[in-house]
């Protein structure tokens, strides 16, 4: 059963523990995919990312990379592993058309989450159905498809939503060690830097 666990930053990590992840979409960011939305780091009502920005909302738990419209899901973009694991668990079959389309228990839509090494995890949320190209119990490879971009479960738009745990715990890749805090300035776990521009 695919499970989605709705945690938020609870305790700090250190950079060395943490895997090094690819960036998990195929495109060109800025030109075919942006960053829509990153975790929230404000731990009352209110909302604020890694950079004490306006790009989040409140309880959200993964970084949102969305295509330009609903042509550019169309296209095709292909969503890969952040970093070698095993696929856990995966699920397919929701139909694209955002929350009006959707089923109880479907918020993340189609969608795969794998295991790493010393307990961190990855999920790809609203995956594109009849997308999914892995299996459960698969040895996945950093950089091997899983999907495609897709515009199942609870969104409205056609996006990815990345959610990294570590010992079941949400941590933020572009701030790992940030517990209800923002604007530290603390290298990101992405491989390659990511620019952050402000929506």
């Amino acid at each position: 059963m695919f499970s989605v666990l709705f945690c938020i930053l609870a305790w700090p990590v250190t950079a060395q523990d943490a895997p090094r992840l690819l960036f998990p979409v195929d495109c060109r960011l800025g030109e075919t995919c942006f960053l829509q939305q990153f975790v929230d780091h404000d731990p009352g009502p209110g909302a604020r990312d890694f950079a004490c920005g306006p790009q989040s909302y409140d309880g959200h738990t993964g970084t949102d990379i969305r295509t330009t419209d609903m042509a550019g899901m169309a296209a095709g973009m292909v969503v890969v592993a952040a970093a070698d694991g095993v696929a856990r668990a995966l699920r397919d079959g929701v139909p694209d058309g955002g929350t009006a389309s959707m089923g109880d228990g479907q918020g993340c839509g189609n969608g795969v989450a794998l295991t790493h090494a010393d307990g961190w995890e990855t999920q790809y949320c609203h995956l594109m159905q009849g997308s999914i190209t892995v299996r459960e119990g698969q040895q996945i490879a950093a950089g091997a498809e899983l999907g495609l971009i897709g515009y199942s479960g609870r969104t409205e738009f056609p996006h990815l939503e990345f959610i990294l745990r570590h010992e079941g715990r949400v941590i933020d890749p572009f701030a790992p060690t940030a517990t209800g805090s923002c604007g530290s300035g603390e290298a990101a776990l992405w491989r390659d830097a990511l620019p952050h521009v402000a929506g």
